[in-house]
């Protein structure tokens, strides 16, 4: 599974959904691939963020790779072609997204329940949703994946591709429960209520489907979760916070969250801010953009504010959290984040490709590069399998103490 899969279609890290695809019937005639060639050269020649492009020259790069985008002979062929030569700028939200990797159908996903993450080369359920065929089986927190309709599994990205499928078919799930025990179990794919899921599309009808949840934790503490940065979402989370004013600080947990969308990390900054703020500050071929800036709603919230983090939190996730972090507005807990903080636009290729490519690299007032940095949490807390297996999550843990301690 691509990068891109894994952070601008984030859905699909954090649920496991399985969507419908849309696959290219025919091969690409050498000419489209061309003509995608030069597209793409022109795109990062003429937008991408670094006129230096980090060092590297691009006309010698076109010039190497000419010769081999002629001599592909398959449109797999061509694509590697392209993901090595945007390869050389080392620069996330760079990259052609295939036709196949994105969804066309206007329809809600389907997910067998299990959302995933990756612990030392383990494959671990790290969170079951609820009313899906996963939260009715013997499986939980913690078990490990090991092998999808008999298979074993290479990775992450292994294990996101071999569970996906049509709604209303079966997948055999080979696991470690908490003994270490190789156990089996099989589970639907199940079509998730359009009640209970949001989308935004994107490009040439590419859909993020995501899940929001908004509660409140022990001793009126708010809790507020979601999946993407999507634009259903901004009006959601300033509600959530509305909602949540008498609250002796909220948590909003942003693990294994890619991004998104920055407007919502705006909404929910204008929510709890109560004087402006610039919070980012994004480099782009114009100059510097102070875009990312708060600017307060009516009775914003002022109360404590928790953001958690992990790993797979990337992009408008990294951005909104730094800004904040910086701004001394919110705690940061958990683990580094995943450094793939860019500001990025997108562009349809002939071939029927997604082409998205890094415009803006943020960073903030005092200078802090989020991109290949990640946001370094305030207090570090792992999240272990033992944990998971006892029904703890000590990252939330740690965020409610930090609240009820008033942040000691």
């Amino acid at each position: 599974m691509s990068k891109l899969a894994r952070f601008l279609f984030a859905t699909l890290v954090t649920l496991v959904l399985s969507v419908s695809l849309f696959a290219q019937a025919n091969e690409n005639t050498p000419e489209v691939r061309r003509k995608t060639f030069e597209k793409v050269l022109k795109t990062v020649n003429e937008k991408f963020f670094d006129p230096n492009f980090g060092g590297v020259n691009w006309k010698e790069v076109r010039a190497r790779y000419a010769p081999q985008i002629a001599a592909a002979k398959t449109d797999d062929e061509f694509y590697q072609v392209l993901a090595r030569m945007l390869g050389e700028l080392h620069s996330s939200h760079l990259e052609v997204v295939r036709p196949e990797e994105f969804s066309k159908a206007d329809e809600p996903p389907v997910t067998t329940g299990l959302s995933l993450k990756e612990i030392d080369g383990q494959i671990m359920i790290s969170r079951i949703l609820k009313n899906s065929a996963a939260a009715d089986s013997a499986m939980r927190p913690g078990f490990l994946l090991k092998t999808i309709d008999g298979a074993e599994l290479k990775d992450i990205g292994d294990a996101l591709e071999k569970i996906h499928g049509k709604a209303g078919t079966k997948v055999d799930l080979g696991y470690l429960d908490e003994k270490d025990e190789l156990r089996q179990t099989t589970l639907e794919r199940r079509v998730i209520p359009p009640s209970e899921i949001d989308k935004q599309i994107f490009g040439q009808g590419a859909a993020i489907y995501a899940l929001f949840d908004s509660s409140r934790l022990a001793d009126g503490i708010g809790y507020i979760h979601f999946t993407s940065f999507i634009t259903p979402f901004q009006k959601k989370a300033r509600d959530a916070i509305g909602s949540m004013r008498d609250a002796p600080g909220i948590v909003i947990d942003l693990r294994g969250n890619g991004g998104g969308d920055d407007r919502v990390g705006l909404a929910m900054a204008n929510a709890l801010f109560d004087k402006k703020t610039l919070l980012m500050i994004t480099r782009t071929r114009k100059g510097d953009d102070n875009y990312y800036t708060a600017k307060p709603d009516k009775n914003p919230y002022t109360g404590k504010i928790v953001i958690l983090l992990d790993q797979e939190s990337g992009s408008a996730s990294e951005q909104f959290a730094a800004g904040m972090q910086e701004a001394r507005r919110a705690t940061i807990i958990g683990k580094t984040s995943g450094g793939a903080d860019m500001d990025a636009d997108v562009i349809a290729l002939p071939t029927g490709a997604l082409f998205v490519y890094a415009y803006g690299q943020p960073r903030t007032p005092k200078g802090v590069i989020i991109e290949g940095r990640g946001v370094i949490p305030d207090i570090d807390v792992d999240l272990s399998r033992n944990d998971l297996l006892a029904g703890r999550d000590t990252q939330l843990e740690a965020a409610i103490a930090f609240i009820k301690t008033g942040g000691k």
